[in-house]
């Protein structure tokens, strides 16, 4: 049994880190995508200042979190969660689908324009549900999207679905090592209520559609699509 909470979330990102190498090690032809969304999604954590504390505060090193609501943990896990969400789509589908790079499409950004507008919407009608707010626009960006480039449809449930479960298992991970990690930090009050094995629901849906989001994104700025393999 570890003897403090203290580096608790620490310990959590590692855990992440982990699933992230894991990743980079058996996608090798993925790592551009990797390494994109990693990079992308890092600025992404200071977004914890909104998250903070009405609906969590987690332990953080030099008291980050708790002094100025974003912490070095924060940018470590938006990078990590970034780069596996990415990818793990594509990982999972590698033996039935090709990646075909071929004609550039005109980038255009509606469903992450429309994504953020409705957040903002929401946040500054809600301030107090923030990650609620956030799984809303998320999954309307995904809606939009999947419009869009009905294509990438296949991709955005695989990436959403397997994301969702390799999330959880990580979640159950870091709640073996720390079990009462959810009641020391989480908002409780603010909360659903429903857990699944001790995981907020919250997470799991966050999870969820911003896996289906961020699972397609690279392909979609960048003009690419998947085809089957043996169609080409």
């Amino acid at each position: 049994m570890l003897p403090s909470y203290h580096y608790s979330y620490l310990v959590g990102v590692i855990i992440f880190w982990v699933a992230w190498g894991t990743c980079f090690i058996l996608g090798k032809n993925y790592r551009r995508e990797i390494r994109w969304g990693t990079l992308i999604a890092s600025p992404m954590a200071l977004t914890s200042i909104l998250f903070v504390p009405q609906y969590w505060t987690p332990p953080s090193l030099f008291d980050l979190d708790q002094n100025i609501r974003v912490g070095i943990e924060d940018f470590l896990w938006a990078a990590a969660v970034g780069g596996i969400a990415a990818v793990v789509g594509e990982l999972f589908l590698r033996e039935r689908l090709a990646s075909i790079r071929r004609s550039r499409h005109k980038r255009h950004y509606a469903p992450f324009v429309l994504l953020a507008c409705v957040f903002i919407a929401l946040d500054l009608w809600h301030p107090q549900k923030t990650m609620n707010n956030t799984i809303i626009s998320f999954a309307i960006g995904a809606v939009v999207l999947a419009y869009v480039r009905r294509n990438l449809i296949p991709l955005m449930l695989t990436g959403s679905a397997t994301f969702t479960f390799l999330y959880f298992g990580l979640f159950l991970w870091v709640l073996a090592l720390y079990p009462e990690f959810v009641k020391c930090y989480y908002n409780l009050p603010n909360l659903i209520g429903i857990y699944a094995h001790g995981v907020p629901i919250e997470e799991l849906l966050f999870a969820a559609t911003g896996g289906s989001i961020w699972s397609v994104a690279y392909e979609y700025f960048y003009g690419y699509r998947l085809e089957v393999s043996g169609l080409i």
